[in-house]
């Protein structure tokens, strides 16, 4: 699971197809001679994009002569890789195997960083039944929207040199309430997320119940990936890097309060969906220090032989059979470029 994207709940088109709508390709604003480029969201405006919509406000897009521009997610939305492929965006928020299964029906599609390094995806469980290890996981019954996170347990369970298929799964919903019911002893969660519910009933992370994040698990797979066609970059590097001087600058600040992109969510970006401020201010504070990998130089940047160690066995096990080489899907580049720079 990834939340950047959600892309994999519904169905992907590739190839050539093209949708209703002008390209997105950059062309001079006729205004203000700032660049548009197209970001396309995988869901609603939210705290999940704080950073994204700090730079928005505070110009930083224009101050790189960029006239940002964000389309927005959700369950009617076209996919976001639809829309890179057909020219409508310059950039989109990606998840890994959509975007293999991208490339293997012939997009040249390039990551070029990840809005989680380290990913949200975690697991959530009761204190007197906990899952701290891989070990822990044997024998549960785990609450789980997808049965695809069938090989996200099995990834973990492999690694750790234990056999296989040692779980349960237990299809359920977008609450972990079940788990306190006692429907399941474990539940798939994103770490910015299911774990606000229970705060919000009173409960404790660390005495009442835990989350533990799949990347101390093993499944070090970076969340969320930033993906655009390999030829925009090429043909516009100085662009490119602009574009994510002014993203990773956004994210820097809302680190200094992440209270700043919720409130910008809430308020302006994300007004038409009803979002709660108190819910949307924790999920951000629950999410930026993820942004940043440990050691890391700065937003979205991310340890490329994590491709090969951790997103290949999870490709295979998904069923695609194309070689996963991080030399042939990702161009840091263009961001080690922007982070030296800020």
């Amino acid at each position: 699971m990834t939340p950047f994207s959600e892309v994999s709940r519904r169905s992907f088109l590739a190839g050539g197809s093209a949708l209703l709508g002008a390209s997105a390709l950059p062309r001079l604003g006729a205004a203000q001679d700032l660049v548009p480029l197209t970001t396309a969201l995988g869901w609603i405006p939210n705290a999940e994009y704080a950073g994204l919509w700090v730079a928005l406000e505070n110009g930083y897009f224009a101050d790189e002569g960029i006239e940002g521009i964000y389309t927005p997610g959700g369950p009617n939305a076209p996919g976001v890789l639809v829309q890179l492929a057909a020219d409508q965006c310059n950039f989109a928020g990606g998840d890994w195997i959509p975007f293999l299964e991208a490339r293997a029906r012939g997009n040249d599609f390039i990551v070029l960083g990840c809005n989680y390094p380290t990913s949200p995806s975690a697991i959530m469980s009761m204190a007197g039944n906990p899952v701290l290890t891989p070990e822990d996981i044997i024998g549960k019954r785990i609450l789980s929207q997808m049965p695809a996170d069938a090989n996200t347990l099995n990834f973990v369970l492999s690694k750790a040199g234990l056999e296989q298929d040692q779980f349960e799964l237990v299809p359920t919903g977008f609450s972990p309430e079940p788990l306190l019911a006692g429907d399941g002893d474990a539940y798939m969660a994103y770490a910015t997320n299911q774990p606000i519910t229970f705060e919000n009933m009173g409960l404790t992370e660390g005495k009442d119940f835990h989350v533990t994040l799949f990347s101390d698990l093993g499944y070090t797979v970076p969340g969320a990936p930033l993906v655009a066609r390999r030829a925009f970059v090429e043909e516009n590097r100085d662009l490119v890097v602009r574009y994510l001087r002014a993203l990773t600058r956004g994210w820097v600040e809302n680190g200094k309060d992440p209270a700043q992109g919720a409130k910008l969510a809430v308020e302006k970006y994300g007004a038409d969906f009803g979002l709660d401020l108190a819910q949307q201010t924790r999920q951000s504070e629950l999410g930026q220090p993820l942004v940043t990998a440990p050691d890391g130089p700065g937003p979205f940047w991310f340890d490329v032989a994590l491709v090969e160690s951790s997103v290949a066995p999870v490709a295979a096990a998904s069923g695609i059979e194309a070689p996963v080489l991080a030399s042939e899907l990702v161009d840091l580049g263009p961001l080690e470029e922007a982070l030296a720079s800020l």
